[in-house]
């Protein structure tokens, strides 16, 4: 049975009810009088409470020393600094020389693999050209000291740049480079397998020693691809052997490239290439997932180097078939012959980017126009990209220009050093005005044997206000006259 609640129990319950609204309100209006007092007790915004995100942003940009000095500030900045991701990209640039007044380069390489290699990811070694085999000889032991000292840290590399060593100099005895090789062979038949990205660009190696090389990083990833998984992806193989060597006839070079499963981007040169070796990327990039995995081939071709080999087209076709998002792109330097570059440009190659280079010599037996009327058209359907560097003071090649960029149906970016007449320029813009080509860049320098050049620049100039809303609307335009003395 309920009974009814007492009134005087009631009331008191409303009144202490009351009381504490009543010490609410007193409480706010304490905390409203005294909130200037509060306010002034509040921290103010400045470095000390800056998120650690934002810490770590603006340390990426200091140098070691800086961060070094940044680093003995606070606890705090201490700590930050320890984040991996600062570390995880180096740079480091050997010169071979020894400073009064800073560490040496290898206690400086050495130190930083000791403090910060388990957490480098990204590592580029730049090298000077040694002046004498002293310098040499210290550059081989710093490598080998810093990769040593790498090793043992346990660190995960996932891109390598060892660019221009360039070991066919003189100043390099043959003790030393052997030394130099083995030690670099020996980190990537340890460390390589978690390589993602390998560029040795400019080593010139001599053919045993590329290929122990390159043995070495295919048998660090041998385990990678039985997993089904693929390993080194970007590959830079420029200038990777000496350049008089005929690589193209040497049977293991294509034994040792099919063994490089999954790659997407190949750099090497045109003495490298052979039906074997083209044979070997098709098999080696269609056999890890079932389909063709290289998607950008980039080859250098240059008179000094072996070019004489016959490639048959159907190499590369098969090729194009296996790996259907193939894009190939060819420098060519200094090789004007057009019965050379027609050996070298098969119909066959789905090129999407052609660069022809003279290098500033004028030979007056040689003619652009072969190239430009019989070769490059027949890749109307799939360029998109033209680099032309000529030197050809003897002959015209505007009406062969202005003809074979409309026919390239594909061709966004054209790139023109030679002697040109100003009307060159103003039919091209028109041509792009009225639709007749799909061009987004349009950059052009005109050469001239006269020394000064107003009067072509006057002319350019009113070139470029005739077409202004066009070039400034749509294209990525550079024009300028050059005297060529």
């Amino acid at each position: 049975m309920d009974y009814p609640e007492d009134p005087e129990e009631q009331f008191s319950e409303n009144e202490n009810e009351e009381e504490e609204e009543d010490k609410g309100i007193e409480i706010m209006d304490e905390d409203e009088e005294e909130g200037e007092v509060k306010e002034d007790k509040k921290p103010q915004l400045g470095w000390a409470n800056l998120p650690d995100v934002c810490l770590r942003q603006v340390f990426w940009w200091l140098r070691d020393r800086d961060r070094v000095k940044a680093a003995l500030v606070c606890r705090h900045w201490h700590h930050v600094m320890r984040s991996p991701s600062l570390w995880r990209v180096r740079n480091f640039n050997f010169s071979g020389r020894i400073s009064r007044t800073r560490c040496s380069e290898l206690e400086t390489a050495v130190c930083y693999a000791k403090t910060y290699g388990a957490y480098l990811e990204d590592l580029e070694i730049r090298f000077s050209h040694p002046l004498n085999s002293l310098v040499s000889r210290r550059f081989q032991q710093t490598l080998r000291t810093f990769l040593t000292t790498l090793r043992k840290t346990g660190g995960r590399l996932r891109r390598l740049s060892v660019n221009h060593m360039e070991l066919d100099r003189s100043t390099w005895c043959r003790s030393v480079r052997n030394s130099l090789v083995r030690s670099l062979t020996f980190y990537l038949r340890r460390e390589g397998s978690r390589l993602g990205y390998l560029s040795l660009r400019g080593a010139r190696l001599n053919l045993p020693q590329g290929l122990e090389v390159l043995e070495a990083v295919a048998a660090a990833q041998q385990h990678i691809h039985l997993g089904r998984r693929s390993g080194i992806t970007h590959l830079n193989l420029e200038d990777f052997f000496s350049q008089p060597l005929v690589v193209f006839i040497n049977p293991v070079f294509p034994q040792v490239m099919n063994r490089f499963q999954g790659l997407c981007t190949l750099t090497l040169n045109y003495s490298c290439v052979s039906d074997e070796l083209l044979a070997a990327l098709s098999t080696a990039c269609w056999s890890l997932g079932g389909g063709g995995s290289l998607q950008t081939f980039t080859i250098r071709c240059h008179i000094h180097e072996p070019h004489i080999q016959v490639v048959w087209g159907d190499a590369w076709s098969h090729l194009a078939q296996h790996c259907p998002d193939l894009r190939v792109q060819i420098t060519v330097e200094r090789i004007l012959d057009v019965n050379k570059l027609g050996r070298i440009l098969l119909r066959e190659i789905p090129l999407r980017l052609l660069s022809l280079t003279s290098c500033y010599f004028s030979e007056q037996d040689w003619s652009a126009k072969p190239a430009l009327t019989n070769l490059v058209p027949c890749y109307r359907s799939c360029l998109q990209k033209l680099t032309l560097d000529l030197n050809n003071s003897h002959e015209s090649v505007d009406e062969e220009l202005l003809e074979v960029v409309p026919l390239c149906s594909r061709l966004v970016y054209l790139k023109v050093w030679a002697f040109l007449d100003i009307s060159f320029l103003d039919q091209l813009l028109q041509k792009r005005l009225e639709k007749k080509t799909i061009l987004r860049t349009i950059k052009v320098r005109i050469y001239t044997n006269k020394y000064e050049t107003q009067e072509e620049d006057e002319q350019l100039e009113e070139v470029y206000s005739r077409y202004r809303q066009l070039i400034n609307s749509e294209l990525n335009y550079f024009a300028i006259s050059y005297p060529m003395l």
